[in-house]
This record gives C-alpha cells, sequence and structure tokens, in this order.
C-alpha cells in the first residue's frame, strides 16, 4: 500500500481539492520518460549438441566368391537451435 508524508504543513491545516491537486510525491518525470530505475537483465544461453553414427558394414562376415560391395545411405542429421530467455 502507497502512502505519502506532507512534512510542510500544520498538523491542523485542512487541504481542499485545488490544494490536493498539486500535491506529488517521488521523482519527477524528466525529459517526458517517466521516472527512471534501475533494470537488470539476465540471459542465459546454452546449447549443447551430441551426434553418434555407427556403421557395421559387414558384421564380422568372410567375402567370398560372390561378393557383392554394400551400398551404404548414411544421412546422418545434427540439429541445434539456440534459444535466449530474457526475464526483467
Amino acid at each position: 500500500m502507497s502512502s505519502i508524508m506532507i512534512q510542510d504543513l500544520r498538523h491542523s491545516q485542512e487541504l481542499d481539492r485545488h490544494a490536493m491537486s498539486s500535491v506529488h510525491g517521488g521523482s519527477l518525470a524528466q525529459g517526458g520518460f517517466g521516472p527512471f530505475a534501475n533494470v537488470n537483465v539476465n540471459v542465459n544461453q546454452n546449447i549443447q549438441q551430441y551426434q553418434n553414427v555407427q556403421v557395421s558394414a559387414l558384421n564380422n562376415s568372410v567375402i567370398g566368391p560372390n561378393f557383392v560391395a554394400p551400398r551404404f545411405d548414411v544421412n546422418p542429421e545434427q540439429i541445434g537451435a539456440a534459444n535466449a530467455t530474457v526475464l526483467f
């Protein structure tokens, strides 16, 4: 809950609507931008990638007279993303 303290008035003095409208507190707006404040911004970013490709060609088989060279279609894919979350 907000409160104001007025120190330069007599305790018995009452303020009318016009007098109360001129009462303000805090810091005045500087250059029309409002009061200035300290702003702390923390950005955490982390990227981890791992890729493991294992190809077993002959599986310990013996190459014989009817040997046909194996065909390999190895298409490894590695995906990474850098995402940043800004909290303030």
